[in-house]
């Protein structure tokens, strides 16, 4: 069965087959999914498309910017309105009646397109009832935060990402210290000789080499979010990659990077240079070490452009920004809740009455 595709400006509709209306990804079944008369159409999918492409090539020869945004008025197929987007904008929703369409020319005002995509495996049900979970919990959490934390904030979304792979020659020197101990004397208060082991440290000289070949190093290709919070909720299982087919974008939000891929490898580079300098502290090291010195030669650079799957939810108390993410592979959580400043004043006086009644009861047993 083949599903009815409609274009419209470059926007695509994937509608049934058996009734005409959209079709959507479900997760739960990985496949397009009529969600009026159930029919259901599968997605073929590939890996020859997810390779890794040199970096050096792409910094040499492309220009990693984002091509000129235009503006496109899409028809909508159901109700006829017409509305104002721009060709960047992955996903569209009609502003009259709601329905959905993909617009896989996004990626194309960029000069990298995506070659891999992990689906949403994560389906709504699911991500609603982890965030209900997690948001119901917490002794210190104010006790209306349900009411600014509300779940129907929870978005799936598509977000860009880079990864990044390099071998690595370093040459490090550097000071590895040994401890000994010595007995030295001393006057205590009362006037009496003393003796105490008092720690030395031997200060050798050291060096050598390490090699070590970094494999798809994650960086987050949209500002949406820092990569601080991406890194909570990784890993994703990257072997589960395919070829990027914008019907997984069917009924889900999406975005394009607007890190450049040169940028994105310097933050990969300095995770490289971080990693190495604590494996090349290890093998100097003694005891403890000093005045470690590394220097790293980088080749085969490459990377790969794909998007991964995160459910998201931002809300707003007290005028501070708080995020809530859930892998849409895994399941894994992560998130910050704001703290109650009036729990935590009662906690401090239940805690200074407690200290006080057993300070009385220990007068009172004397």
């Amino acid at each position: 069965m083949k599903e009815d595709v409609a274009e419209n400006n470059g926007l695509l509709l994937f509608n049934c087959p058996g009734c005409g209306s959209q079709l959507y990804f479900d997760a739960a079944k990985q496949q397009l999914q009529c969600s009026h008369c159930g029919t259901q159409v599968a997605i073929e999918k590939g890996t020859n498309l997810v390779k890794e492409k040199s970096l050096r090539d792409q910094i040499t020869t492309g220009n990693d910017t984002a091509a000129t945004v235009e503006q496109l008025v899409y028809k909508c197929e159901r109700c006829g309105s017409e509305t104002m987007t721009t060709t960047e904008t992955p996903t569209f929703v009609c502003s009259f009646c709601n329905y959905e369409a993909v617009n896989p020319q996004a990626y194309k005002t960029r000069v990298v397109q995506p070659s891999g995509i992990i689906p949403f495996v994560i389906e709504k049900k699911a991500a609603t009832d982890l965030y209900k979970a997690w948001i119901g919990k917490g002794f210190w959490a104010p006790g209306d935060l349900k009411q600014f934390a509300k779940a129907d904030a929870l978005h799936g979304m598509y977000l860009p990402f880079w990864t990044y792979d390099a071998q690595t020659d370093s040459e490090w020197s550097g000071y590895g210290g040994r401890y000994y101990y010595v007995t030295e004397t001393y006057t205590d208060s009362q006037g009496k000789e003393q003796t105490r082991q008092v720690q030395q440290t031997e200060w050798i000289y050291r060096s050598g080499r390490y090699e070590h070949f970094f494999d798809d190093i994650l960086i987050g290709g949209s500002k949406e979010l820092p990569q601080d919070e991406y890194e909570t909720v990784f890993p994703f299982n990257l072997n589960e990659l395919v070829n990027f087919d914008a019907k997984y974008l069917a009924g889900w939000q999406a975005d394009v990077y607007d890190v450049a891929v040169n940028d994105g490898y310097s933050s990969a580079e300095k995770m490289m240079d971080n990693y190495i300098e604590s494996e090349c502290a290890a093998l100097c090291t003694i005891d403890t070490y000093k005045s470690l010195s590394v220097s790293t030669e980088y080749s085969q650079q490459t990377y790969k452009h794909i998007l991964l799957p995160l459910w998201l939810c931002t809300y707003l108390y007290k005028n501070k920004t708080y995020h809530f993410l859930i892998n849409g592979q895994t399941g894994k959580i992560s998130g910050k809740k704001p703290v109650s400043s009036g729990k935590i004043v009662l906690a401090v006086i239940l805690a200074i009455v407690i200290g006080l009644i057993i300070y009385w009861l220990s007068q009172q047993s004397e």
